[in-house]
């Protein structure tokens, strides 16, 4: 096996006296309007910092509010052509990995866009995760974490990278590994997942899928997880953004007992009421 790349993936007193509950927030945080020419990335370290370069406000709700695209709805059209360069740190500890910044981006947007919303169920085509198997039992690369999730324990950037090729990552991080096959012909991922709920699994999903996906396994609780699939050559990739669909679905039905149901279904949209141009620092 050839290895062609790894990927790291309280309370405030109110005017009255009373104790109300403070949003969670980034300690330092920056949003400006991009003024490069480049590629568009988030970062979401462990070491508790956020980062996005050239990225729409669109791409940055959808990352703070785990949705697919088609759930976010009432969406005025500038949100998705300008663009923006974030950097936001914590110095609070994140017990359960990375996406525990994803309410303090959600404040963020919040405070600098103005940005108000409700959320409704409607109707979309999506994917339902179920088990494969009638008796619900897990594949065999499914396991209850092993994962330290207290907090006590913060992994350093190099600690994570040590683990990177062969081991498990910390709580809520993920490892992807680009490698070729033995035949030297196939180009496949394997993912490991640490101390992930299904919920937040399924959503992982959507990118590969291209439409919502909704958790119906009814496991509570965090697994690891690992699965590898292959991708499709660059000849298929033009079939479309589902064209490595059937290897993913294969790899989630044998390795993790797990399959998608494609249907119609109910699911959660965020409505836009009202969003406003960036307040600058």
């Amino acid at each position: 096996m050839r290895l062609a790349g790894v990927l790291l993936l309280g309370v405030a007193a109110a005017g009255s006296g009373r104790l109300v509950a403070q949003a969670p927030a980034f300690d330092v945080a920056s949003i400006k309007p991009n003024i490069t020419v480049g590629n568009s990335a988030i970062q979401v370290n462990p070491n508790g910092r956020f980062t996005a370069t050239n990225t729409s406000l669109r791409a940055l709700i959808l990352r703070a509010f785990a949705l697919h695209d088609s759930q976010l709805i009432g969406a005025p059209g500038w949100i998705g052509t300008e663009r923006f360069d974030v950097n936001a740190r914590t110095e609070t500890p994140l017990p359960t990995g990375p996406e525990a910044m994803m309410p303090m981006l959600r404040t963020l947007l919040t405070e600098r866009f103005r940005l108000r919303t409700h959320t409704e169920m409607r109707e979309l085509p999506a994917f339902v995760l179920r088990f494969a198997r009638r008796d619900r039992r897990p594949g065999p690369l499914i396991r209850t974490t092993q994962a330290d999730c207290s907090g006590a324990q913060q992994p350093t950037a190099a600690e994570i990278r040590a683990q990177a090729r062969d081991g498990w990552p910390p709580c809520g991080i993920a490892f992807m590994v680009s490698f070729v096959d033995s035949s030297g012909n196939d180009l496949k991922t394997r993912i490991r997942r640490s101390a992930i709920a299904m919920k937040d699994f399924a959503t992982t999903l959507q990118t590969n899928v291209g439409r919502p996906v909704v958790d119906r396994t009814g496991l509570d609780g965090r697994f690891d997880l690992e699965y590898s699939f292959a991708q499709q050559p660059a000849s298929s990739a033009a079939g479309g953004p589902d064209s490595n669909q059937p290897a993913l679905l294969v790899a989630l039905q044998e390795q993790l007992g797990l399959k998608l149901e494609s249907q119609r279904t109910a699911v959660p949209v965020l409505v836009i009421d009202s969003v406003e141009p960036l307040i600058e620092n």
